[in-house]
């Protein structure tokens, strides 16, 4: 658009020369100045003019001063950038990215082909390689079981064909305490050993009737235990109305030490009568005991009277009463033994070798 000083200095001018300096500018000359006001007079300046150069035309013409920064100010308004040209490239812009969306979703509908296949594909590697891993692990461990199955089913079943000897030992009278020890030491070991037993048993799959070894490991058990109290029985008895020598002579009779050791033997017996295991058995037996030990009591009493009294002859007779006393109950208990040796010996003949 054209300055307004630049205006009124070309309206200054002839009009002629107007639309001369018009065109030169650029301008339309038949849009700014209508032909009707142009005169005849003027067509014929025009004429003339025409053939004057353009250098005698700018003499002839006043000067114009067009502001430079007109023309050029307004170029340069045309051209500068407006502020939504200086948008920033990072700016975020909704179109780039809903086309960035339908790019990648080009190129997956593109790729569909084989996208889908190969993710199919490596979800069946995955799944079957867990599935064959814990496979192997599983057979691995039902390997190890099974080993440490046989090694312990072995060892139990070596441990058991010892029990005819052990029962031997429970229930005869001529072992020792040593030999009694020991006796339960070995049953400790082959109870520690049925215990493993039972342990791997619930993780055995090779066994069709559980039930049935089950039941056989139960009775095995309980014969374990029984013999295991019969030994604890037999440890507690053998201190039960033990005598030493009972005098019945003046020149060996004491009467203080006598008594001291009579008393320390109903002593000793009653506390080990206590400590008796429960075995039904050798219920009447411990019942036997009991009435031996008042009867000791008692006889110890007239003993000693006897030999205070100098009756040495009714002495001797009341202790020769004492061992016999004693000598009763040692043979109900070797017949309470013999009984459970019979039954322990029985159950065992049913007894099944452990899978």
């Amino acid at each position: 658009m054209m300055n307004i000083r630049d205006y009124f200095l070309i309206n200054k001018t002839k009009k002629v020369n107007k639309i001369k300096i018009l065109e030169l500018l650029g301008f339309e000359s038949d849009i700014l100045i209508e032909s009707s006001t142009i005169s005849d007079g003027a067509k014929e300046e025009v004429e003339e003019l025409n053939e004057e150069t353009f250098e005698t035309l700018l003499n002839n013409t006043e000067e114009i001063y067009i502001q430079q920064n007109s023309l050029e100010t307004f170029i340069a308004n045309s051209t500068e950038p407006t502020k939504a040209d200086l948008t920033p490239t990072d700016t975020f812009n909704p179109l780039n990215i809903t086309e960035q969306i339908q790019r990648v979703w080009s190129d997956l509908e593109s790729r569909r082909k084989w996208v889908l296949p190969a993710v199919i594909s490596i979800s069946m590697v995955f799944v079957v390689t867990i599935a064959t891993n814990t496979y192997l692990n599983y057979r691995t461990s039902q390997e190890a079981v099974v080993e440490e199955a046989v090694v312990v089913t072995n060892n139990s079943n070596e441990l058991v064909a010892l029990l005819p000897d052990l029962i031997e030992i429970s229930t005869n009278t001529f072992y020792s305490k040593y030999d009694v020890s020991n006796a339960s030491a070995n049953l400790q070991q082959i109870e520690s050993s049925l215990i493993q037993y039972r342990n791997n048993l619930i993780n055995r799959t090779d066994i069709s009737d559980i039930d049935i070894v089950d039941e056989n490991l139960q009775n095995i058990f309980t014969l374990v235990n029984e013999l295991d109290l019969v030994l604890s029985y037999r440890i507690s008895i053998s201190e039960v109305l033990i005598y030493g020598d009972l005098p019945s002579e003046e020149e060996n009779v004491d009467i203080d030490e006598i008594t001291n050791n009579l008393s320390n033997v109903i002593a000793q017996s009653k506390v080990n009568i206590s400590s008796l295991p429960i075995i039904n058995e050798f219920e009447n037996h411990k019942k036997l005991v009991n009435d031996a030990v008042t009867t000791a009591e008692n006889l110890h009493g007239r003993y000693l009277g006897a030999l205070r009294n100098n009756e040495y002859d009714v002495a001797q007779s009341i202790s020769q009463a004492i061992l016999l006393n004693k000598e009763t109950e040692s043979r109900a208990f070797e017949n309470a033994l013999s009984e459970f040796k019979e039954k322990s010996l029985i159950n065992y003949a049913n007894f099944k070798n452990l899978p």
